[in-house]
This record gives C-alpha cells, sequence and structure tokens, in this order.
C-alpha cells in the first residue's frame, strides 16, 4: 500500500500525534508556570490525548477498512483531520480540565475552548489553499481562542 499498513499508520499517527502533544505541552507548561504551579502533568494530558485519539480512530478505520493516510487534510478534504483533532482536543481538555479545578473556577470551559481551538487550527486548510500559510493561520486561531480562554479561567482563582 502507498500509505503502508495499517499498523504502520496506527503506529505513526500516535507517535506523530505524541510529538505534537510533547511539543504544546512544553511550550504551555512554560507559559502557565508564571501563573500558577503546573506540574509536568500538564505535557502528559497532551501526549496521552492525542496518542490515545490516534490509536481509536485508527482501529476504528482499520476496522472499517480504510487507511488513515486517506483521510489526511492535504489531500483537498481537512474535515476528517479536523474532526480527529477536535476529539484529541476534547480529551486533552478533559485531561486538562481534572489539573485546572483544583486551581481555577470556570476551568469547564477549558474542554470546549481545547477541542474548538485544536478542530479549528486544522479546519484552515479548508479556507486557504496553501497549507503553510493555513497552519500559521490556524494556530493562531488555536493560541487565540484557547488563550483568551485561559486567561479569563485564571483570573478566578479558588
Amino acid at each position: 500500500m502507498e500509505g503502508g499498513t495499517h499498523l504502520s499508520q496506527t503506529v505513526m499517527q500516535i507517535a506523530g500525534g505524541a510529538v505534537i502533544g510533547f511539543g504544546t505541552g512544553i511550550y504551555q507548561r512554560s507559559l502557565l508556570r508564571k501563573v500558577f504551579n503546573v506540574s509536568s502533568s500538564w505535557i502528559y494530558t497532551l501526549v496521552i490525548g492525542f496518542a490515545v485519539t490516534e490509536l481509536i480512530v485508527c482501529i476504528i478505520l482499520w476496522l472499517l477498512e480504510l487507511n488513515r493516510y486517506e483521510l489526511r487534510f492535504i489531500e483537498f478534504n481537512p474535515l476528517p483531520e479536523a474532526l480527529i483533532f477536535a476529539c484529541a482536543g476534547l480529551l486533552i481538555g478533559l485531561l486538562q480540565w481534572t489539573i485546572l479545578r483544583r486551581y481555577f473556577f470556570r476551568s469547564g470551559y477549558w474542554v470546549l475552548a481545547s477541542a474548538l481551538g485544536w478542530g479549528i487550527c486544522i479546519l484552515m486548510t479548508f479556507f486557504i489553499g496553501w497549507v503553510v500559510v493555513a497552519f500559521f493561520l490556524g494556530a493562531l486561531l488555536y493560541g487565540a481562542i484557547t488563550g483568551t480562554t485561559l486567561m479569563w479561567i485564571l483570573q478566578n482563582k479558588k
């Protein structure tokens, strides 16, 4: 198969998700440490959220005899990838909510912001043909959505 086997795609997607989660987690944690005593578990929530989401998606696609490679957003249709990232954002938001709720009121809004932020980040490729520009604008929108939400949440400490 051009895109690899179901197993190789699953392993690749889990590894890719873990890398995205690790990088994002390190960056977010470094910013959040200035506001509250956030532990390294913040990073793990992103790694776990992406890896578990990719595992579930790849298993479902495997059962449907679809290859994850065929759903890549770069191949003209970003909607499946945007939904996958929104699901990852939902799981990540739920995991991170368990950290935020100890310190801040209104932390439940973080779950929605995380899901919307990640989904919209990828969905930008639908509206903008150039992938690099779309990623840049998508990342800015992700940062605006999640950053604004976090600033609002962090104003009300318990």
